[in-house]
């Protein structure tokens, strides 16, 4: 994965994703899913990030969000997805999948520093930089599970793993998420 970042400043959003390791679809069972939403969930609620929008596909996520100063973007991302790995590996062990922690395994590029690998190297950040630019990110967000090579759902506010559901229908996402609207001086329908 291209490991492009902007300078970081903690006054901005920034639009981000990483990858499962090897593409490989990590995230395609509700209970990896869960696992993921849960950590930005929890990292959301001690207050390391304003999460405007989220979108978890079977081997990337995409975010929308606002790191703390005190974090850092780069820092969050690392403490994210090392958390997350940790808890899918714990899941995958705790079912006994051999084939699936193998498949982590062989991803692994230097064996000394790590067993398994869950996700790519490094992640891409796009600086918001305007209003225009966030609300194009939070519909591409939205709009991934529609995209015809994943047909997860039919209307983006269908697929639960996402923020749709707040911003299209009004409803509670999975988890909660700060409300892009109030940034882009647009009124709550």
């Amino acid at each position: 994965m291209t490991r492009w970042r902007p300078q970081f400043d903690p006054q901005h959003l920034y639009f981000v994703t990483t990858t499962a390791a090897g593409r490989a679809r990590f995230f395609e069972r509700d209970v990896m899913k869960r696992l993921l939403v849960d950590n930005l969930h929890d990292r959301r609620t001690i207050r390391q990030i304003k999460l405007y929008a989220f979108v978890v596909m079977p081997n990337h996520v995409h975010l929308i969000l606002q790191a703390a100063a005190e974090v850092g973007l780069a820092g969050w991302m690392r403490d994210f997805k090392t958390s997350v790995a940790k808890s899918v590996i714990w899941q995958l062990e705790a079912e006994g999948n051999q084939p699936a922690l193998d498949k982590l395994a062989s991803a692994v590029k230097r064996p000394g520093k790590q067993r398994y690998k869950v996700w790519e190297d490094g992640y891409v950040a796009k600086e918001v930089f305007s209003p225009g630019f966030l609300k194009q990110k939070i519909e591409y967000v939205h709009g991934n599970p529609c995209q015809p090579q994943w047909q997860l759902a039919e209307r983006p506010e269908l697929y639960p793993w996402s923020s749709a559901r707040y911003y299209l229908l009004d409803r509670p996402a999975v988890i909660p998420v700060d409300d892009a609207r109030v940034l882009l001086g647009l009124e709550r329908d």
